[in-house]
Protein backbone atom coordinates (compact mmCIF):
# COMPACT_ATOMS: atom_id res chain seq x y z
CA UNK A 1 0.00 0.00 0.00
CA UNK A 2 2.79 2.47 0.87
CA UNK A 3 4.39 1.76 -2.62
CA UNK A 4 1.63 3.35 -4.59
CA UNK A 5 0.93 6.32 -2.27
CA UNK A 6 5.09 7.10 -2.74
CA UNK A 7 4.80 6.72 -6.60
CA UNK A 8 1.57 9.30 -6.56
CA UNK A 9 3.49 11.49 -4.11
CA UNK A 10 6.52 11.78 -6.13
CA UNK A 11 3.90 12.28 -9.21
CA UNK A 12 2.42 14.86 -7.78
CA UNK A 13 5.80 16.66 -6.50
CA UNK A 14 6.63 15.77 -10.36
CA UNK A 15 3.39 18.03 -11.38
CA UNK A 16 4.00 20.99 -8.84
CA UNK A 17 7.45 21.33 -10.04
CA UNK A 18 6.57 21.59 -13.71
CA UNK A 19 3.48 23.88 -13.26
CA UNK A 20 5.73 26.17 -10.81
CA UNK A 21 7.97 26.51 -13.66
CA UNK A 22 5.58 27.02 -16.57
CA UNK A 23 3.91 29.80 -13.86
CA UNK A 24 7.75 30.93 -13.32
CA UNK A 25 8.24 31.03 -16.79
CA UNK A 26 5.17 32.22 -18.60
CA UNK A 27 4.68 34.76 -16.08
CA UNK A 28 8.34 36.53 -17.71
CA UNK A 29 7.04 36.22 -21.30
CA UNK A 30 3.63 38.02 -20.96
CA UNK A 31 2.19 40.02 -17.93
CA UNK A 32 -1.91 40.04 -18.99
CA UNK A 33 -4.09 40.40 -16.49
CA UNK A 34 -6.06 37.05 -18.58
CA UNK A 35 -2.84 34.93 -18.58
CA UNK A 36 -2.31 35.10 -14.96
CA UNK A 37 -5.65 34.26 -13.94
CA UNK A 38 -5.84 31.42 -15.83
CA UNK A 39 -2.39 30.00 -14.74
CA UNK A 40 -3.62 30.77 -11.28
CA UNK A 41 -6.76 28.52 -11.80
CA UNK A 42 -4.61 25.84 -13.33
CA UNK A 43 -2.91 25.98 -9.94
CA UNK A 44 -5.99 25.85 -8.34
CA UNK A 45 -6.95 22.70 -9.61
CA UNK A 46 -4.26 20.65 -9.43
CA UNK A 47 -4.05 21.36 -5.58
CA UNK A 48 -7.42 20.17 -5.68
CA UNK A 49 -6.97 17.12 -7.39
CA UNK A 50 -3.84 16.60 -5.59
CA UNK A 51 -5.60 17.24 -2.50
CA UNK A 52 -7.84 14.64 -3.37
CA UNK A 53 -6.19 12.00 -4.21
CA UNK A 54 -3.63 12.38 -1.40
CA UNK A 55 -6.92 12.42 1.21
CA UNK A 56 -8.01 9.29 -0.12
CA UNK A 57 -4.50 8.15 0.06
CA UNK A 58 -4.26 9.36 3.56
CA UNK A 59 -6.98 6.96 5.37
CA UNK A 60 -5.01 3.49 4.44
CA UNK A 61 -1.86 4.35 6.07
CA UNK A 62 -1.70 4.01 10.02
CA UNK A 63 -1.03 8.26 10.56
CA UNK A 64 -4.33 9.31 8.65
CA UNK A 65 -4.19 13.07 10.98
CA UNK A 66 -0.58 13.52 10.02
CA UNK A 67 -0.83 12.61 6.38
CA UNK A 68 -4.12 15.04 6.14
CA UNK A 69 -2.02 17.79 7.90
CA UNK A 70 0.76 17.42 5.48
CA UNK A 71 -1.69 17.31 2.10
CA UNK A 72 -3.20 20.83 3.37
CA UNK A 73 -0.02 22.18 3.85
CA UNK A 74 0.68 21.43 0.26
CA UNK A 75 -2.45 22.31 -1.06
CA UNK A 76 -1.94 25.57 0.86
CA UNK A 77 1.17 26.20 -0.35
CA UNK A 78 -0.41 26.28 -4.02
CA UNK A 79 -3.30 27.89 -3.12
CA UNK A 80 -1.01 30.65 -1.87
CA UNK A 81 0.58 31.05 -5.22
CA UNK A 82 -2.80 30.97 -6.87
CA UNK A 83 -3.52 33.97 -4.92
CA UNK A 84 -0.41 35.94 -5.83
CA UNK A 85 -0.89 35.54 -9.23
CA UNK A 86 -4.28 37.00 -8.98
CA UNK A 87 -3.10 39.19 -6.66
CA UNK A 88 -0.53 40.36 -9.32
CA UNK A 89 -3.79 40.51 -12.44
CA UNK A 90 -6.19 42.42 -10.26
CA UNK A 91 -2.64 45.13 -10.19
CA UNK A 92 -2.54 44.68 -13.74
CA UNK A 93 -6.57 45.62 -14.23
CA UNK A 94 -6.08 47.95 -11.60
CA UNK A 95 -3.26 49.85 -13.45
CA UNK A 96 -5.60 49.90 -16.83
CA UNK A 97 -8.48 51.17 -15.05
CA UNK A 98 -6.44 54.19 -13.37
CA UNK A 99 -4.83 55.24 -16.94
CA UNK A 100 -8.32 54.53 -18.66
CA UNK A 101 -10.02 57.41 -15.96
CA UNK A 102 -6.89 59.60 -16.10
CA UNK A 103 -7.57 59.73 -19.67
CA UNK A 104 -11.38 60.80 -19.12
CA UNK A 105 -10.65 63.26 -17.05
CA UNK A 106 -7.92 65.11 -19.30
CA UNK A 107 -10.76 64.77 -21.82
CA UNK A 108 -13.56 66.20 -19.38
CA UNK A 109 -10.80 68.87 -18.60
CA UNK A 110 -10.11 69.76 -21.90
CA UNK A 111 -13.38 69.96 -23.13
CA UNK A 112 -13.93 72.80 -19.97
CA UNK A 113 -11.71 74.63 -20.87
CA UNK A 114 -12.75 75.30 -24.49
CA UNK A 115 -15.14 77.83 -24.31
CA UNK A 116 -18.63 76.88 -25.79
CA UNK A 117 -19.98 79.03 -28.72
CA UNK A 118 -22.96 80.26 -27.18
CA UNK A 119 -25.70 81.29 -30.07
CA UNK A 120 -27.30 84.64 -29.99
CA UNK A 121 -30.70 84.98 -29.57
CA UNK A 122 -32.64 87.72 -30.58
CA UNK A 123 -34.20 90.01 -27.86
CA UNK A 124 -37.95 89.95 -28.27
CA UNK A 125 -38.82 92.95 -28.68
CA UNK A 126 -36.26 93.74 -31.16
CA UNK A 127 -37.53 91.40 -34.08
Amino acid sequence: MTRPLRLSALLFACLLTAVGAGVAHAADDTDSSENLRAQAKSIRKAAEAGFAQRESGCYDRFQVNACLDAAHEDRTAQMQTARKLEARANRIDRGERIKAMEARLKEAEARRAKPTPVPLLPLPGNQ
